[in-house]
């Protein structure tokens, strides 16, 4: 049986610093911003479009609404 994984995300949003714990079976940089924008609410939804799921456009439209600074680390 495989061991849950747990991953810190941090990020800011509106001036104020946000951090929560989302489980998955991987993560990676695109991943913990993609979760950040649900997290806040900006309500993206990732994969809707082709476009969507290039990396620098993800982080450009978070950016426009105000998320930045986003990171993770795995949780032992």
């Amino acid at each position: 049986m495989t061991r849950p994984r747990y991953f810190q995300i941090t990020y800011g949003f509106n001036k104020t610093r946000q951090i929560f714990v989302q489980p998955d079976s991987h993560m990676t940089e695109a991943d913990a911003w993609y979760y950040a924008c649900l997290h806040s609410g900006i309500g993206f939804s990732y994969g809707d479009n082709h476009a969507q799921q290039d990396f620098d456009a993800l982080r450009c439209h978070a950016q426009e609404y105000g998320l930045m600074q986003v990171s993770w680390e795995e949780l032992p």
